[in-house]
């Protein structure tokens, strides 16, 4: 949900760009979309960003680093205007404010890829996570390792079964709510028994973007002419990443089942640019199915606010993809393994060593 702007006019946002950035501005538009407030200044020259009061100056300062790190190897992110002390941003009523060049283009919504839509999307993620090797600050760690801890799953598990105390019998949409929460609860019972925990200490943890996902793209003439909002870059296992993004992006996974041949192609496009190893490979859908198996999202926010029906159907869908990982997760990590096999140099996904 949108934040209040700290703005109480256009007047003010006319008056505080001249007055820290040097920038004479004549119109101002309110543009609706993302989570922060933005703003066109002189019909789509600049945007101006107001941060929700939840992010710190050391978060912004971390993701224009990132940025700024991306453009020396000609990945297409934003680029930002200085202020007239020659900063990236600015403190304005307690708020971070950010001034970038606008980027032409739109959005897709989720699951409105085609197939080279699909690709472009890995190759980015690639590129992105290769150059990010480099980066000259330490990003935060994002430990995964909760989402599978015995307590997480108990968590889990009392989550549910406190939203099915909250259905009403008598409607059809709380019916289906019900049955979708039961088989949940089972799947979890399954997944917490039958997993090998341990082995997922040996995924790749690399800097990443931390939300890479298609509604983080501008697109122009139908190919990606921005990669936006880098706030949670982090440390953290990329698999997760990985397969999210395709989930999303995918036209044929609108459903929640995966398109096998493309999403094969997705990772194969990926581990040109940053080589997988063999855990990497048999644990990614492993992981992806346990967090969103755990979570509650979506349900939660439509029994607590039921014209949260948006918010619903997106629940609906992790569902589904939730059922097509348990019946195909193994499925997936022998096609992966069998796939990148052919092509490269085996010695890159053996098994490595066990970390202590």
């Amino acid at each position: 949900m949108i934040e209040k702007t700290v703005f109480e006019k256009n007047e003010e946002i006319m008056d505080y760009v001249k007055k820290v950035y040097g920038l004479e501005i004549h119109t101002v538009r309110k543009i609706d979309r993302g989570s922060a407030n933005l703003y066109s200044l002189n019909n789509d020259e600049y945007v101006l960003k107001e941060f929700q009061s939840k992010y710190s100056k050391t978060e912004i300062d971390k993701e224009i680093a990132v940025i700024n790190h991306l453009r020396k190897f000609d990945i297409k992110v934003p680029e930002y205007v200085k202020t007239l002390d020659g900063k990236y941003d600015d403190v304005y009523k307690e708020r971070i404010i950010i001034i970038q060049y606008f980027i032409k283009g739109y959005t897709l919504n989720n699951n409105e890829g085609t197939y080279e839509q699909t690709i472009e999307c890995a190759e980015y993620y690639g590129k992105i996570v290769d150059a990010l090797k480099s980066l000259p600050i330490r990003l935060p760690d994002a430990d995964l390792s909760s989402w599978y801890k015995k307590e997480n799953f108990d968590l889990s598990i009392k989550k549910h079964e406190e939203l099915l105390s909250m259905l009403n019998d008598q409607d059809p949409i709380d019916e289906k709510i019900k049955n979708d929460l039961l088989e949940k609860i089972a799947m979890i019972k399954v997944i917490h028994s039958n997993t090998n925990f341990d082995e997922m200490k040996n995924l790749s943890v690399l800097n990443t973007h931390g939300d890479f996902n298609v509604q983080q793209f501008i697109y122009q003439d139908g190919k990606i002419n921005s990669v936006i909002d880098f706030v949670s870059a982090c440390k953290m296992p990329i698999v997760w990443e990985i397969i999210r993004s395709y989930s999303y992006i995918d036209q044929d996974a609108k459903n929640g089942e995966f398109n096998l041949d493309t999403f094969v192609d997705y990772v194969k496009t990926i581990n040109q640019f940053v080589k997988l190893n063999q855990y990497d490979l048999n644990y990614m859908a492993h992981l992806y199915l346990i967090q969103i198996l755990n979570s509650t999202y979506g349900y939660k926010q439509y029994l607590y606010r039921r014209e949260n029906t948006e918010l619903l159907q997106f629940a609906y869908l992790r569902t589904n993809i939730c059922r097509y990982l348990f019946q195909n997760a193994s499925l997936i990590s022998r096609r992966l393994i069998e796939e990148l096999e052919k092509k490269e140099d085996k010695s890159f996904i053996k098994f490595p060593k066990n970390k202590k």
